[in-house]
């Protein structure tokens, strides 16, 4: 049976996982708008060589450049908090147990420190775009910044959720996907994605 505290720590873990993988989702719109606006603009190019009075969709080359603001900052966060990203411990596996655990929490704090300035200044920048009204293009069929910005701020920001979180797994939560019917059979790890980094 797992104690009091770390079943508070399981659910915690559960609930952050939850939301951030939530948030996540809205990368996937992002990557089916792009395919809709490219699927789009081939199919209008191609009728309107065959003679046919059809057009793009336009400023569809900023449509799909500001996409993937989205598809890449609200992914990355549950790709860190998953571990889904590529590690490279070729030096460090061959540290003390302790002195690799340090490396990986300082990587960690480093990274939530350098993730928190960044969210900051795109909030900042959010508020510059709103106070000027800028706007993707001057042509008069452009859409404003601001959202993108704020994108990218919430994107950082919850990356450094994600790194501090990581933290408290690494010292507390060894196998965080284990639940409390599981966690007498620490050989059953079967379905979890949460076991070890990618090397």
């Amino acid at each position: 049976m797992l104690n009091s505290p770390h079943k508070k720590l399981v659910k915690a873990d559960a609930a952050i996982t939850k939301v951030i993988k939530s948030i996540s989702y809205v990368s996937a719109v992002g990557l089916v708008g792009i395919m809709l606006v490219t699927f789009i603009n081939v199919v209008g190019e191609k009728l309107r060589s065959l003679g046919l009075p059809t057009t793009g969709i336009p400023a569809s080359t900023e449509i799909i450049s500001y996409l993937h603001i989205p598809v890449v900052f609200l992914a990355m966060s549950y790709v860190t908090l998953d571990r889904g990203h590529v590690r490279i411990d070729m030096l460090t596996s061959k540290f003390p147990k302790w002195l690799e655990n340090a490396c990986i929490t300082l990587g960690y704090l480093l990274g939530a420190g350098i993730t928190s300035f960044i969210s900051w200044r795109a909030f900042e920048q959010m508020g510059k775009f709103i106070a000027r009204h800028r706007m993707s293009s001057v042509t008069g069929v452009g859409f404003p910044l601001w959202p993108f910005a704020l994108i990218t701020a919430v994107g950082f920001a919850l990356l450094a959720l994600s790194l501090l979180w990581a933290i408290v797994r690494q010292y507390t939560l060894k196998n965080p996907d284990n639940t409390e019917g599981t966690s007498q059979n620490p050989d059953n790890n079967e379905g979890t994605s949460l076991k070890g980094d990618i090397i």
